[in-house]
């Protein structure tokens, strides 16, 4: 399982879109990788990253792979074999092929099989939104608004330890 916040898990053998501030998705990975048990993570990044250089790479499990293309994003996700795939979205590399979205949901489905597959990005686009389709789970988090007051921010939904729910539909 992927934690993307404290209490808060994305269930393994699954395919899913974690759409979030970035503070949040790079805790995510940082803490994932810092789990006792610790699973072969894959970590795929695009032509620009914004989180490979901030986070800790010791980790003997971690692998890296970059994608240029949507091309090579395929072949990477046909090739992965390990127990986690974390992708980070970079929309640059379909605006040659902005058809092949569907082709790459396709591809995490079947990679979903035997690992989970999480494609982390900050904001929804066209192509996360053919994603979105496809994925077992999407979750986004929005970040709160500037004029919210700080007792408001952190509500929870329901009452607390309830632990009955068993979907969440946005939030």
């Amino acid at each position: 399982m992927f934690e993307l916040a404290p209490s808060f898990f994305v269930p393994g053998g699954t395919f899913s879109l974690l759409i979030a501030p970035d503070a949040m998705l790079l805790d995510a990975v940082e803490r994932q990788l810092r789990r006792r048990e610790r699973l072969w993570v894959l970590y795929v990044c695009g032509n620009y990253s914004r989180f490979l250089s901030r986070i800790d790479r010791q980790c003997p499990d971690f692998g890296i792979r970059r994608a240029f293309t949507v091309h090579q994003l395929l072949t990477i996700l046909g090739e992965a074999d390990e127990h986690l795939v974390i992708i980070e979205h970079d929309a640059t590399l379909y605006d040659d092929a902005p058809d092949l979205a569907g082709q790459v949901a396709h591809a995490c489905i079947d990679l979903a099989q035997a690992a989970t597959v999480i494609v982390l990005a900050r904001t929804l686009d066209p192509v996360l939104r053919t994603m979105s389709a496809r994925a077992a789970r999407v979750v986004y988090v929005r970040p709160p608004d500037p004029g919210t007051p700080p007792a408001m921010r952190h509500r929870h939904a329901g009452p607390q330890g309830a632990g009955t729910q068993t979907t969440l539909e946005g939030f």
